[in-house]
């Protein structure tokens, strides 16, 4: 009697054993079948975004590939410390976990922002070197013209107004003479003394002085002089002699 109640029971718990393997087979054949038909991986793999940040732009796109991400470049952008050409900003940051293949946005840096030359005509000569200095430029020359202006203002700049200049480039101010009104006088044969006291008389100074042998001239006396005589100059300008030896 009680083999005859056992027996139904095997049977039966063979069955689902034999289907469960069944089941199992197939299961293990299809999945070798789909990496045949498929062999790439089923679930993408999270990779880490590495850091790009200050890396020239090549170089980081280089690294970003070799970690299996696509790079989208925007517009580049100016930055007074991140160098030209190097990567400025980056999205996603570093340490963010990214499938493979995803994409990764750079930004380089295109240096520091222009500066553009400060409006600085009429200003009187200190001023205009503080501004231009205020602006993130250099004076490097100073030049003069004769001008209606007043002596000692600045009448142009080199490059002009609104030029747009890297930070730390030299900019030239043309500061005007003043108007030529001034009749230069003749200091032909004067002594050195006496060409500084005309000179002073007529509102002009003294410049270069040159001493030269000049034969068949007294020793000690102009003999040439620049601007010549009659000429005229601003209030100031100076006239360089030659003296006799």
């Amino acid at each position: 009697m009680i083999r005859a109640r056992l027996w139904p029971a095997t049977v039966s718990g063979r069955r689902r054993v034999r289907t469960l393997l069944l089941l199992a087979a197939a299961a293990g054949l299809g999945y070798l079948v789909t990496l045949l038909a498929y062999p790439a991986p089923l679930l993408p793999r999270d990779l880490m975004v590495a850091r790009l940040l200050g890396l020239p732009l090549e170089t980081a796109q280089a690294e970003a590939t070799a970690q299996g991400f696509k790079v989208r470049l925007d517009n580049p952008e100016p930055d007074p410390v991140i160098p030209a050409g190097h990567v400025l900003w980056q999205d996603p940051s570093p340490g963010t976990a990214l499938p493979e293949g995803a994409t990764i946005r750079l930004i380089a840096s295109s240096g520091p922002a222009s500066v553009p030359v400060p409006d600085v005509i009429g200003f009187d000569l200190d001023a205009a070197l503080q501004v231009v200095q205020a602006a993130g430029l250099r004076v490097e020359a100073v030049d003069s013209l004769v001008n209606a202006a007043e002596a000692g203002v600045v009448i142009t700049t080199r490059p002009s107004t609104g030029a747009s200049l890297t930070p730390g480039t030299g900019v030239e101010l043309v500061v005007s003479r003043g108007l030529a009104d001034i009749r230069v006088p003749d200091l032909l044969g004067s002594d050195k003394e006496e060409a500084r006291r005309r000179l002073d008389e007529a509102g002009l100074k003294l410049g270069t002085i040159v001493t030269r042998q000049v034969r068949r001239s007294p020793s000690g006396k102009v003999v040439e002089q620049r601007p010549a005589a009659g000429l005229l100059s601003p209030r100031g300008g100076r006239v360089n002699i030659v003296i006799s030896q």
